[in-house]
């Protein structure tokens, strides 16, 4: 498969055709016991994650593990401390482990990107938790602009280094950035704090290689113009439990950003959906001809023209049979021309 943004290439590329590799954000555990791991970030928080492993209903035959992660202590408590806080640090074994593990990915056909916290997301995940993170937005805004510095530069250059190392394929900054109901911060407050360390991202990866992507689930409508002039080469997900349009998307920015989008639906005039009946197909929990009726209508709305990524839902299948039945069909319907095999 090319994986150039915006043409077509011979067959869509899903998520299992991507690997990562360890990012530049290290975690130290302190202490682990079953379901419950309490760690340390490079910046100094502490933190803990609990994990449970979830079985679905009686004909799902699937199980799959959900984690939380909580802030136990943040790096900065007090706006003094950003003065005595040291910033994380290039490990040179940790380069060559990601270098090693990118060629042996690359050897297997894997499409490889290395992942960090986004802009929105370090300070208030390491430094400040949530909360105190958006009233220093409001009150303190030079402040926020430390701490954002603080958090990215040596971010940015520890990864310039492993792209320029390992030569991985992107950069795929993760951290969402708002909820069903719109963006964390508003438009205005994105592009004056967010977009232009979005911006020195882009250039700085795009001038070494690689690509640019995002993760973050939230209806980013409002900000996704200015997301797209940022330099992301690819947005993920598109979703509609997020009230993301694959459609109004293709429309709007499919020729400048890559959509890597959920299975998607016809979506209201509202931009609702029935999201009873969408988890219910994606969970595995109806027919697989209802998730091949997603995946056609997905299909037809983002593949035509290239730049497009599907993700594939793993608890989709009640079972086996169902699960080969899907991926026979999908290794039909990727290939290009799209239309024709609809």
């Amino acid at each position: 498969m090319e994986w150039d943004s915006h043409e077509e290439p011979d067959k869509v590329p899903d998520s299992r055709d991507v690997a990562g590799v360890a990012g530049p954000i290290k975690r130290t555990v302190i202490k682990e016991v079953p379901g419950i791991r309490v760690w340390k970030s490079n910046f100094g928080s502490v933190h803990i994650t609990i994990s449970q492993e979830l079985t679905m209903p009686k004909k799902t035959p699937v199980t799959s593990t959900m984690s939380w992660e909580y802030l136990l202590a943040p790096a900065i408590r007090w706006p003094e401390d950003l003065e005595h806080q040291e910033q994380p640090q290039l490990d040179m074994d940790l380069v060559k482990l990601v270098k090693d593990r990118t060629e042996e990915l690359h050897q297997k056909g894997y499409f490889v990107t290395v992942s960090h916290n986004g802009i929105f997301d370090m300070p208030r995940r390491c430094l400040r938790g949530t909360e105190q993170w958006l009233i220093d937005l409001i009150k303190d805004p030079p402040f926020a602009r430390k701490l954002i510095e603080f958090a990215a530069k040596p971010v940015m250059e520890i990864t310039n280094v492993i792209i320029e190392e390992a030569h991985v394929d992107a950069v795929h900054v993760v951290g969402d950035m708002g909820t069903p109901n719109g963006p964390f911060i508003s438009p205005r407050y994105y592009k004056e704090f967010i977009y232009p360390w979005h911006r020195k991202l882009a250039e700085s990866y795009h001038k070494r290689g690689a690509f640019f992507f995002i993760h973050s689930h939230g209806y980013l409508m409002p900000i996704m113009g200015d997301m797209v002039k940022a330099g992301f080469d690819a947005v993920d997900p598109v979703s509609p439990l997020c009230g993301m349009s694959l459609a109004e998307m293709k429309e709007k920015y499919g020729d400048r950003v890559t959509l890597w989008a959920d299975l998607s639906c016809k979506m209201e005039s509202d931009g609702k959906i029935d999201t009873l009946k969408y988890g219910r197909v994606t969970c595995g929990l109806e027919s697989v001809q209802s998730i091949i009726s997603l995946l056609k209508y997905t299909l037809k709305i983002g593949a035509p023209g290239g730049g497009f990524i599907l993700r594939i839902a793993t608890r989709a299948f009640r079972n086996e049979k169902e699960k080969e039945i899907f991926n026979k069909v999908w290794e039909k319907l990727r290939c290009y021309p799209i239309i024709q095999t609809l």
